[in-house]
């Protein structure tokens, strides 16, 4: 698992992103799924304000808070990968993502990523996606603002909150190439 420090422009608060195929609208939900992903194609560069994600990202915690611990909007879709911001309040159960690679940028907060090891009571559903109630064996990575952390396509992977934590991230899910699939 690799672990890079955002880069100086990050940190400055904007991300410039020169990016493949028109104009995306937000999407509430928290779905992680492409079918959840339905935004038009963006076409056009996307520049990021972090610090407007950082704001838009109180009001997922208000959400994640009242709900299940997570909330998550859509904010742009491209062809072979979308964007999402996503918040948590509480520790989810654990994933694996078959066909989709995560980068996870951390906007504020903190929390810990484990990775690897075996899912507790794996179920699969459509899209190649697989839920489970836990990880067991998995690697602890502590996630920190300006944090960036790349799960491949694959890797099971928990989101943990302690109590009191709460994180926001800046989320690429970026699709497998069909040859890899």
């Amino acid at each position: 698992m690799q672990w890079l420090k955002v880069a100086s422009n990050l940190a400055m608060g904007t991300v410039l992103m020169a990016t493949m195929p028109g104009v995306g609208t937000a999407q509430a939900g928290s779905g992680n799924s492409p079918a959840a992903a339905s935004p038009a194609i963006q076409t056009q560069a996307e520049v990021l304000n972090l610090e407007a994600l950082a704001e838009q990202g109180k009001a997922l915690l208000e959400k994640a808070r009242a709900g299940s611990g997570s909330a998550g909007v859509t904010l742009a879709n491209y062809s072979g990968h979308y964007t999402m911001l996503t918040a948590r309040t509480k520790s989810g159960g654990g994933e694996l993502h078959k066909h989709f690679a995560d980068f996870l940028f951390v906007i504020d907060g903190e929390g810990t990523e484990l990775t690897g090891g075996r899912m507790v009571n794996a179920k699969e559903s459509a899209g190649g996606e697989v839920h489970g109630t836990a990880l067991e064996g998995a690697t602890p990575h502590t996630l920190h603002k300006g944090d960036v952390i790349h799960i491949p396509a694959g890797t099971p992977h928990q989101a943990i909150e302690a109590p009191g934590q709460t994180i926001t991230i800046y989320v690429i899910k970026v699709q497998e190439p069909e040859s890899h699939l």
